[in-house]
């Protein structure tokens, strides 16, 4: 297991390249225009609430005795994209 290792600690030493080349972009001194601040909007989202099952009241063996218990209505709820996530760039100053 060590010498699995050990050779393939050597062969990632040797195909890295010793002086690997830098790119480097030159530019001029620019003048600015206009600053911006980005703001992230949430998306609007639109929800469709659609009722599964109506309240209701059930009497129930519990602790010995018998409970009269309620129980809300059932929804589900479908939700749908309006508008998705997006960045706004607000102008200020520079």
């Amino acid at each position: 297991m060590k010498r699995v290792i050990t050779a393939l600690c050597v062969l990632i030493a040797c195909s890295v390249p010793v002086n690997a080349s830098k790119e480097r972009l030159i530019s001029g001194p620019g003048k600015t225009i206009a600053c911006y601040k980005p703001i992230k909007v949430a998306p609007k989202i639109r929800v469709k609430r659609i009722k599964m099952s109506d309240n209701r009241l059930q009497y129930e063996h519990r602790n010995g005795r018998i409970e009269l218990v309620d129980y809300p209505p059932i929804y589900k709820e479908i939700e749908e994209i309006v508008e998705p996530e997006h960045i706004l760039l607000r102008a200020i100053p520079c």
